[in-house]
């Protein structure tokens, strides 16, 4: 069984359906990357999955629960809150924003979830956070505010916070568009590095030689719809669609 499985996914925006009936699997252990151009709707598919935001139709299993609805008499209904909150617990999403707490530190901001929703004693929570900021090679920021940090490091210190609640699914959307040039490397390295620990990840990205190197598989979305799907070295290699080689096409400098 896939640890994520999509079936028939549908998201309207009013009149404008976004999602057109997605189907997609992610297997336990898996990074996939999802690419396509800007309006496809690959933010709006990661913000279902994380009950960020409400989906029409169509089904979204996590870990063999169905998320964000129950169907009771054949009527479908929205989840309560508390629920929700439980379930959105188990993905973690870092995104292209950051999202810190500028008021607390680097290791406030993983500490506070750790505390608030995991319940942990304040020194457990502590070296816990602790030794994720290490992982991603901030322990000596530990300390530092989110001012004080630049843009590579304060999403290092998100990808950290994400990772620390112990997610099944790591959702990251687009966190390297926010940043510099010369700090893109260092938080694509992080993202390497997990990947070879075996997090299972699903990635919207736009960095198309980071997508191929790190991926078990590569989505393409066009239109609401998933165009394509395989490996990396057979999409990127061998692409069955003019859409997808037109897209290719534009981000040539980029794989």
């Amino acid at each position: 069984m896939s640890l994520l499985a999509i079936r028939g996914l549908i998201k309207h925006f009013g009149a404008n359906e976004i999602l057109k009936g997605v189907d997609l699997d992610v297997d336990k252990g898996e990074v996939v990357s999802i690419i396509g151009s800007s309006g496809s709707g690959k933010t709006t598919l990661l913000r279902c999955v994380n009950l960020l935001e409400e989906f029409d139709g169509g089904e979204i299993t996590l870990d063999g629960t169905s998320i964000g609805y129950v169907n009771r008499n054949g009527v479908r209904r929205r989840l309560g809150e508390r629920e929700l909150a439980r379930q959105r617990a188990m993905t973690g999403m870092v995104f292209q924003s950051f999202n810190l707490f500028p008021h607390l530190t680097a290791l406030g901001n993983v500490t506070l979830g750790l505390l608030k929703v995991k319940h942990m004693p304040r020194q457990e929570a502590r070296d816990h956070a602790l030794s994720w900021l290490k992982r991603v090679g901030l322990a000596d920021r530990a300390d530092h505010l989110p001012s004080q940090l630049s843009g590579g490091q304060q999403q290092r210190v998100a990808i950290a916070r994400a990772l620390a609640m112990d997610p099944k699914l790591v959702l990251l959307d687009e966190i390297t568009s926010a940043l510099d040039p010369e700090l893109v490397g260092e938080v694509l390295s992080t993202i390497k590095a997990l990947a070879e620990e075996g997090t299972t990840m699903l990635i919207v990205t736009h960095e198309m030689r980071f997508a191929r190197d790190v991926s078990k598989r590569v989505v393409f979305m066009d239109g609401g719809k998933i165009a394509e799907a395989g490996p990396p070295a057979e999409l990127f290699g061998n692409p069955k669609t003019q859409r997808l080689r037109d897209f290719l096409g534009r981000a040539s400098g980029h794989i």
